[in-house]
């Protein structure tokens, strides 16, 4: 592959090093400079961002979850997506119950910087989950 059709930031697996080590320090501007200007967040029922709100959206997010904990883990890239899945969990200030997060998401680049994110996730709190229960809904 040449150079002209690779779009990622040298290393995927060292790249998803950083963006945790990003994540863990809570730094929402280093998290907001790996965006390029035109860059779209997509993530829920449809919802997405993009400029300044999305490139805002980290550091609101660390100051709403304050105690955030996060992994990151690589799992896939191609010569312009890099695949990760992430594990959270927070104090929900609102409610004062520990929220916890898993989820998958994938990052398209352009010329090293994201240009397109994707993000599904699941959420709990610990009141939420009893041991071997079941459900359908």
């Amino acid at each position: 592959m040449s150079s002209a059709e690779n779009h990622l930031p040298g290393n995927p697996v060292q790249w998803v090093r950083d963006l945790e080590a990003v994540w863990q320090a809570h730094d929402g501007a280093r998290a907001a400079e790996g965006y390029t200007e035109d860059a779209r967040l997509v993530w829920g029922a449809n919802q997405s961002q993009t400029g300044a709100p999305l490139r805002e959206r980290p550091r609101k997010w660390f100051a709403y979850a304050s105690d955030l904990k996060i992994t990151k883990e690589y799992v896939a890239h191609t010569n312009d997506c890099i695949v990760t899945t992430w594990d959270s969990n927070y104090t929900d200030p609102e409610t004062g119950k520990k929220v916890h997060e898993r989820g998958i998401e994938y990052f398209r680049f352009r010329n090293g910087k994201v240009c397109d994110q994707h993000a599904w996730q699941h959420s709990w709190q610990d009141d939420e989950v009893k041991a071997g229960d079941f459900s359908t809904d």
